[in-house]
């Protein structure tokens, strides 16, 4: 049955959502099947499976979430990722159920005999696992003002990991594997530590400060009406002012000829990757349970603001993130990362409902 005035968070609970309210048990099927479902990690004392009695179906239910339905976030509540192959594989009674957002709206209940795990197989199969690159909006996080400006510096990641880009919530992917990537990726094991390597993330600390400083000397001659081949010289004159490296050029060239800068476009700043790892390290750092939304908020709304001050537009700061990614692990191979940076660039600046063309940069 349809809820009037009802919105969907996500396209995954629209067409779950759909097929519900059409009695389409293989459309319900079919949303779920290549996306991650969430199930709530149980708590000291609990049981290992949240099994419940759903007066809905009169029977045994394990209950999953779908992304756009977690809960808002709290500090002691957790959720593992799963798919619809890890859970046929692994259940436990013949006779539950699979309860897909119980109690909501776009609530399914999917039988779970043998032969129906075996149906969830063949959909999954069908589906594939879910593609990174995925452009989602979250209809119920910010879409407006300093917040969702803020989260929008942070697309590029959000879009590699097929995540809503304006979320700030209980997981980025969930808490195990958020806690494991400030682990393995940032040293962070603790709130202290997240603050350091979020102090240096904000003050573009991480991008290579020699070549910050030609860019920035560059761009400086440019605005002063001096020609870009003019202003690339001076930028190599004097001991304190370093030359743009010739690897920078060349990925410009690049840039110019796929589209990632106009004609006569040069990079005017490479601290747009620290700004966009920034606000993953805060959303990782919520998942991680190392900080508090109220926190999280404060410094996605810093690190939008800190992006205004180096560039002018998204697509300024677009380039300025495709060229700090590419001198950090391309170096000059024009290998899977470019073509990885050039997909998401063109997503990103392209796209009518990405942030990058919907919301305004200052």
């Amino acid at each position: 049955m349809a809820t009037p005035g009802w919105m969907p968070p996500t396209d995954t609970e629209r067409r779950l959502y759909e097929a519900t309210a059409r009695g389409d048990r293989d459309g319900q099927l079919a949303a779920i099947a290549g996306e991650d479902l969430y199930l709530a990690v149980p708590q000291q004392g609990q049981d290992p499976l949240p099994v419940y009695d759903d007066p809905a179906v009169g029977g045994r239910c394990i209950p999953v979430l779908t992304r756009g339905m977690l809960p808002p976030w709290q500090p002691q509540q957790f959720f593992d990722r799963v798919s619809v192959e890890e859970l046929a594989q692994d259940w436990p009674n013949d006779k539950w159920r699979l309860a897909v957002n119980p109690g909501t709206p776009c609530a399914a209940y999917l039988d779970a005999s043998h032969a129906h795990r075996m149906g969830w197989l063949q959909h999954r199969t069908r589906a594939g696992v879910r593609p990174g690159g995925l452009l989602v909006t979250h209809f119920g996080g910010p879409l407006h003002g300093p917040l969702a400006q803020g989260l929008a510096c942070g697309a590029p990641l959000a879009l590699h990991h097929s995540v809503p880009w304006n979320e700030l919530g209980t997981a980025f992917l969930d808490h195990a594997a958020d806690a494991e990537t400030l682990r393995a990726q940032w040293s962070v094991t603790d709130p202290a530590g997240w603050q350091q390597r979020l102090d240096q993330l904000l003050g573009g600390q991480f991008v290579p400060a020699q070549t910050e400083a030609a860019l920035r000397a560059r761009a400086r001659g440019r605005d002063a009406g001096e020609p870009a081949d003019a202003a690339a010289g001076k930028a190599g004159e004097g001991a304190d002012v370093p030359a743009v490296p010739e690897l920078v050029t060349r990925y410009e060239e690049r840039f110019r000829a796929d589209g990632l800068l106009p004609a006569d476009g040069q990079v005017a700043s490479l601290v747009a990757l620290d700004h966009a790892h920034a606000v993953g390290l805060v959303r990782w750092g919520l998942g991680a349970r190392l900080c508090a939304p109220p926190q999280a908020e404060q410094a996605v709304v810093q690190a939008g603001a800190r992006a205004r001050e180096a560039y002018g537009s998204w697509e300024e700061f677009a380039a300025g993130y495709a060229l700090g990614r590419m001198l950090a692990f391309d170096n000059g191979a024009f290998g899977p990362e470019y073509a990885q940076a050039l997909h998401l660039h063109r997503v990103l600046t392209q796209d009518p409902s990405s942030p990058w063309r919907g919301l305004p940069f200052a």
